[in-house]
């Protein structure tokens, strides 16, 4: 019997969006089976909070399948500092963070940065760090899937970015049957928080959605450190990012088609596609 556990990001409320996208998902399993696709386990995320930082240590979730699994350390920052990933982990092509993977520039320069990284869990990992020298503001997570290809889990991978409110994750090319697809948005809200009545920019998440976050964290769930909602009442938010992660599965080699948020009122983001590969058939 296959067990569905990590599919869903919500219980109940579902959406006409996520409805569809549950007929796509039980129709894919007549063409790769149960088991075949990498599936999402767990996901711990990090923040620096209204003042900023020079780095960032985000926890790494133990799963349930121990090693083997693949783990993806994600990283959205202010502007464009000299980042350094996470030590004896790999950057995804296209996104090591410094002239990596960037936000247009805005009045101040680039808004923001995508880094992303990963490695192969051997059992040994307790956190992932990213340092950048300089005070900036930054949100982080770290996802673990399982079955993936241990000796190359991750395939194509393309970046994004715009300056709308509807920040999009491209369309890639999978190179595989059974391939899950991670998209990743990071943006400024220097511009668009000034409108938010919540805690939150990004609205209308995909189906799936695995994380959304601020880089620093409201009041009402951390008075001592947090700030809001609204974003629009913390003087902090002019210099605050926000990252989300969702990610889409896909039964055949094909284009996967695009991913949006909404971010009301617009600003600065940078989207990103990265395939990740199943466990290769025997």
């Amino acid at each position: 019997m296959c067990s569905i556990r990590g599919w869903l990001a919500y219980d109940s409320l579902v959406t006409p969006r996520q409805l569809v996208w549950c007929a796509t998902v039980a129709t894919s399993l007549l063409f790769v089976g149960c088991g075949s696709t990498p599936t999402f386990e767990e996901a711990a995320t990090s923040q620096t909070g209204p003042a900023g930082a020079s780095s960032l240590t985000i926890p790494v979730p133990s799963g349930v399948s121990g090693s083997a699994d693949l783990l993806v350390a994600i990283l959205g920052i202010q502007s464009n500092p000299n980042t350094s990933g996470p030590e004896g982990w790999t950057p995804v092509r296209g996104f090591p963070g410094f002239n990596g993977a960037l936000c247009q520039a805005d009045s101040g320069g680039t808004a923001c940065q995508l880094a992303v990284y990963y490695r192969i869990a051997d059992g040994s990992e307790t956190t992932a760090s990213f340092t950048w020298g300089v005070t900036r503001q930054a949100a982080g997570a770290v996802l673990r899937f399982s079955n993936v290809d241990p000796n190359a889990p991750i395939g194509a991978a393309r970046p994004e970015r715009g300056s709308s409110d509807t920040p999009t994750a491209p369309t890639v090319t999978t190179t595989q049957d059974g391939s899950r697809v991670l998209r990743i948005v990071v943006c400024a809200l220097d511009e668009a928080g000034a409108l938010q009545p919540g805690s939150l920019a990004l609205t209308d998440v995909p189906p799936s959605s695995r994380l959304n976050l601020v880089s620093f964290p409201n009041a009402l769930t951390d008075p001592a450190n947090g700030c809001g909602p609204p974003l629009s009442a913390c003087d902090a938010t002019v210099r605050a990012v926000e990252l989300a992660v969702s990610d889409t599965r896909h039964p055949t080699a094909t284009a996967s088609g695009p991913v949006s948020w909404e971010l009301a009122g617009g600003d600065q983001w940078l989207a990103a596609s990265i395939e990740i590969k199943r466990t290769p058939r025997q």
